[in-house]
């Protein structure tokens, strides 16, 4: 079994459950919104995170436009 396909019939589950809630169509329409929003929000603060994890990280194509570019000096210690 491939696991996105458990993901799929789980999210679908999950669906199917709050359709057959005993609430209102209203209630149930506004807490969709509500996930909705949460959902947003929580992928929005993870494609943050991980856009600031890649861009701070130096690229191997960085390092070499430096060497390339005649600017590469090795650090040295000074005392």
């Amino acid at each position: 079994m491939h696991p996105l396909s458990f993901i799929r019939g789980a999210l679908f589950g999950a669906f199917v459950m709050y359709l057959f809630a005993p609430r209102s169509g209203a209630e149930t329409r506004r807490m969709f919104a509500q996930k909705g929003e949460d959902l947003k929000n929580t992928l929005g603060n993870i494609a943050d995170t991980v856009a600031n994890e890649v861009s701070a990280q130096p690229t191997e194509t960085d390092e070499a436009v430096v060497i390339a570019s005649g600017t590469y000096r090795p650090m040295t210690y000074q005392q």
